[in-house]
């Protein structure tokens, strides 16, 4: 029989409504005569604490009171939790973490009013079915336990205000398309896990800012390599274009899978990416590398982009549109990658990567008629920057300063150089307008560098080719239809087909100073998705 305790005397007496018992004086005392039950008589109390106590079994008394707000638990070594806990209708937040806790029980789905459940730190399987109910939690931790999997019902749309999901360090295999109707997520960490995929609705939790993937073995390397670099925009951003709808997921990794090899027929009805392999001839455009450039900005990928047509309707609006939003998305304000495009008939190979003293760097920059030195380009966009800055009367620095100040003060700039010397891209800040794209252009060469890595670079090209395939079907949908109706008026028709629904890429060539390959893009495993079907053809 437990004795009674000072601290609960006093509560008792003075009508308290909040009690805390923590600590090593509290654990000895209920280790040697248990917790004094008289504290289930103290109706009147909105907060209870019992931590850090080597608390081992919890009372049905709990239930009786009924005034609680908040129950804190934690650090104790609970191996179960009474129904009657059910009863505590005005419960707000409610911390059992730090536990040894195998399960839950279901009557703790009648707690409607929690906000706060906090279960983290024990050794749970499984969750409450009808956790999903519970229509006013806002942050659950689930962290640190052995769960599989979420209930049926817990990407329940009736969860209006559930914000953060905290569930790293588990065994969870799957995460549901349904997680899109969860439309005030902010925060989820599924660290620590057993995924290998990730849906592309994740991509439609519109306030989602927070995500934390790492640690999982993603069938797609590059999302692998993306959760752990990259920040959460860059990351949905890639899963929305990459993954697969309802699926859990897309299909990801090395190797051909998802993808038809040469020869293979393609259904005419599937959005085709057609890649032409790199050839000797002298059409064929190379870049080499030099030993200069490795400590500078050593990450390029190419490709060229054939036929296409920029001229109709708002293609080369929506064109440079997408452009700048990868810049800001998976370029990071160009801090991470940032794409060049180029007219090909204006551009003469082989060209040279290299890295050079920023005052013997002579570019027209887009938009600009005059050659200037580079240290003099980026001194001027600075003073530009600072000048909006303080107008506007900014403490913070923009996008702009970030990207600039990637460069400034640096001993070599790198930069992009044709068979003749000169200087077409300037990266991160521009490329030139003697072969800039225009309306009337047909073929693209387009570059992504980065100071960070390779596949960075082929996750931005990646991106940026399946928007093009998209803006493609999209005017070639609105010639159908107007030819549908000249049809239907008695008009000849035109044209074939050929050539719908597919962009054609020819592969580049990247050397290094030995003259060795060091990158060729796009190759057999990129471009991996579910929805473009990658056909190679020499």
């Amino acid at each position: 029989m437990a004795t009674a305790w000072q601290e609960v005397q006093v509560a008792g007496a003075e009508n308290r409504r909040e009690l805390v018992l923590s600590g090593s004086d509290v654990a000895k005392r209920i280790e040697e005569n248990g917790l004094d039950e008289k504290i289930y008589s103290l109706k009147l109390l909105n907060f209870l604490e019992i931590s850090d106590a080597r608390l081992e079994t919890l009372s049905e008394g709990i239930g009786d009171l009924s005034n609680l707000t908040s129950l804190i638990l934690r650090g104790n070594r609970l191996e179960e939790v009474p129904a009657s806990i059910g009863k505590l209708k005005n419960l707000k937040t409610l911390d059992l973490s730090r536990n040894e806790l195998d399960m839950l029980p279901g009557e703790l789905t009648e707690l409607v009013g929690l906000h706060t459940l906090n279960v983290n730190n024990n050794i749970l399987n499984e969750l409450p079915e009808k956790i999903g109910e519970m229509e006013s939690l806002s942050i659950i931790d689930v962290s640190q336990n052995r769960l599989e999997e979420f209930p049926s019902d817990f990407f329940n749309p009736g969860m209006v205000h559930l914000s953060s999901i905290l569930a790293n360090d588990n065994n969870i295999t799957l995460l549901s398309p349904n997680i899109a109707q969860l439309r005030m997520l902010k925060v989820l960490n599924l660290a620590n896990n057993k995924l290998t995929s990730l849906p592309s609705e994740i991509s439609d939790c519109m306030k989602l800012k927070d995500t934390n993937f790492k640690g999982n073995s993603f069938s797609d390397r590059r999302l692998g390599k993306m959760v752990e670099q990259c920040a959460t925009k860059s990351v949905l951003d890639y899963i929305r274009t990459h993954s697969q709808k309802g699926k859990g997921g897309g299909k990801g990794g090395k190797g051909k899978k998802g993808k038809k090899s040469k020869n293979v027929e393609v259904d005419s009805g599937s959005p085709t990416i057609r890649v032409l392999h790199a050839t000797e001839d002298e059409t064929a455009v190379e870049v080499n590398l030099t030993d200069n450039v490795g400590d500078v900005r050593p990450h390029i990928v190419c490709c060229i982009v054939k036929d296409y047509d920029l001229e109709s309707g708002d293609v080369f609006k929506k064109f440079i549109s997408a452009q700048t939003k990868l810049h800001e998305t998976l370029g990071q304000k160009r801090t991470v990658a940032t794409i060049a495009t180029h007219d090909l008939s204006s551009v003469k190979s082989p060209l040279q990567y290299d890295a050079i003293m920023p005052s013997q760097i002579m570019i027209t920059p887009l938009g600009k008629t005059k050659e200037i030195a580079a240290n003099l380009l980026v001194h001027s966009l600075w003073q530009e920057a600072e000048a909006v800055r303080k107008e506007k009367k900014r403490s913070a620095v923009s996008g702009i300063h970030k990207y600039l100040e990637l460069v400034r003060g640096c001993p070599k700039y790198a930069c992009l150089l044709d068979k003749d010397g000169m200087v077409i891209s300037f990266p991160p800040i521009t490329n030139c307008e003697q072969t800039k794209i225009s309306k009337s252009t047909r073929n693209l060469l387009i570059e992504v560098t980065s100071s960070k890595s390779q596949d960075t670079c082929k996750i931005v090209l990646d991106a940026l080719l399946m928007k093009m395939l998209e803006l493609k079907m999209s005017v070639e949908s609105e010639d159908l239809s107007l030819q549908d109706m000249h049809i239907s008026e008695g008009a000849e028709g035109g044209g074939d087909g050929v050539g719908r629904k597919e962009l054609l890429v020819q592969q580049v060539k990247v050397l290094n100073s030995t003259g060795n390959l060091k990158v060729v893009y796009p190759s057999r495993v990129d471009l991996s998705s579910s929805s473009v079907t990658v056909v190679h053809s020499a």
